[in-house]
């Protein structure tokens, strides 16, 4: 019999993972609540359940003898496929070693005790808190405390501005619970690492680039490796050593985020157990190191002996990035440079559903609404540059609005 792989949720992230065990064979089963999901098509058996009703999940899991449990590019899914394998005695990590990652306030305390530096943070669940009692000068930035995707998330820079960004982050929280902290300004860096009993092996530190569009700060663009002074990453891979030791986590691609400024000062943004979204744990650390993670995690979750130094001793270094924008409120009337991009040698992956004519670009409220990613491929930084600049001056979208048609989209 084939062995039974469940991949919690049927989103874009998942098809990279369940292209991987269809072409070994394995029956390939996903979990989610009834829609229009891209990767059900894929799959040999879907599960309408809540992602969320983990002991649902359990117990068919139990009666189905599911083999492995897997996920991957998403903060909902990963700790209810550590719920499931802990329960069932499958290859994967605790609920509660995921659950740390997955509630900001629970990690800040984490990151506090393994001594790696956070903003100024509190925790609140009550909407007519006491902004008084936060003793940190604006800007600050108030999150959910259990969302993704920068729903809800808010930089706040007037304390007229404090309660209605509060009451934004609660409504997005299971848990109704948000995380207000003192706004570290710097730069961004995306880095992305696997970790392998405890033990953390270093991929890739980029640099991102931020719309800050409608309040928001929505990722636009992702660039590796970092131009970031060595110093710096010599620091953050050190930090991410930390953390990995002291969670000790089985196995899990890593994904996390900090800022550094020109004095040295460095606080990390948040870090997950799984890859990055658009594409970064499926293609663009293949692309740029050859080594290919969601293979190593699909493996290690089917139980296979992996020897996880040596793959990591094939790596070799080229640059990558992606790149998302936003579109202007509209309605879309013409698109132009489509076909030239996909042909560009060094474009390595276009997607953007929804650039289509006749269809509406709506105000811009979550990171989910951004188009892209546009996966780009070079020798080197400068000329991963190049090819950026390139992309933006082929692809056009044109957007009309009261009767006025302009270009529709912005890159950054």
């Amino acid at each position: 019999m084939k062995q039974k792989l469940l991949v919690i949720g049927a989103g874009i992230g998942q098809i990279p993972i369940i292209e991987k065990a269809k072409k070994r064979g394995l029956y390939v089963i996903c979990v989610t609540i009834p829609g229009d999901w891209p990767a059900a098509a894929l799959a040999d058996e879907m599960w309408y359940l809540d992602i969320y009703d983990r002991e649902a999940i359990v117990e068919r899991a139990k009666r189905e003898g599911i083999t492995a449990v897997i996920s991957d590019q998403n903060d909902l899914m990963v700790p209810t496929v550590a719920y499931v394998a802990e329960r069932l005695g499958l290859p994967g990590n605790r609920f509660e070693q995921v659950w740390t990652f997955c509630n900001k306030n629970r990690f800040r305390a984490f990151c506090e005790t393994c001594g790696v530096p956070v903003p100024k943070h509190t925790a609140i669940d009550d909407p007519d808190f006491d902004f008084a009692l936060f003793d940190a000068p604006l800007p600050w930035i108030v999150k959910p405390a259990d969302s993704q995707s920068s729903k809800g998330v808010q930089k706040i820079d007037s304390i007229e501005q404090a309660r209605p960004a509060l009451i934004a982050a609660l409504a997005q929280s299971k848990t109704k619970t948000a995380i207000l902290e003192q706004f570290f300004t710097g730069k961004e860096v995306p880095v992305e690492g696997y970790v392998a009993d405890g033990e953390y092996y270093p991929l890739m530190i980029g640099d991102r680039l931020d719309f800050e569009l409608n309040g928001l700060m929505i990722p636009a663009q992702g660039k590796y490796p970092s131009v970031a002074p060595q110093e710096i990453q010599e620091k953050i891979y050190d930090y991410e050593r930390k953390l990995a030791h002291a969670l000790g986590a089985s196995f899990a691609i890593t994904h996390s985020e900090y800022l550094y400024n020109e004095q040295g000062e460095i606080c990390i943004v948040e870090s997950a157990l799984r890859g990055g979204g658009v594409y970064i744990s499926s293609h663009q650390i293949p692309l740029a190191t050859g080594i290919d993670v969601n293979d190593l995690l699909l493996r290690q979750a089917l139980g296979e002996p992996v020897d996880v130094k040596a793959e990591m001793a094939k790596r070799k270094d080229a640059a990558v990035a992606y790149v998302c924008f936003c579109l202007r409120e509209g309605v879309i009337v013409k698109v132009e440079g489509m076909d030239k991009l996909k042909a560009m040698p060094f474009v390595k992956g276009v997607y953007l559903g929804g650039v289509k004519v006749g269809e509406i670009s709506r105000r811009v409220t979550e990171k989910g609404m951004r188009y892209g990613p546009i996966l780009v491929a070079g020798k080197d930084r400068e000329d991963l540059q190049k090819h950026i600049d390139d992309i933006e001056q082929t692809l056009h979208v044109f957007i009309e609005k009261d009767g006025a048609m302009q270009e529709g989209i912005i890159w950054q």
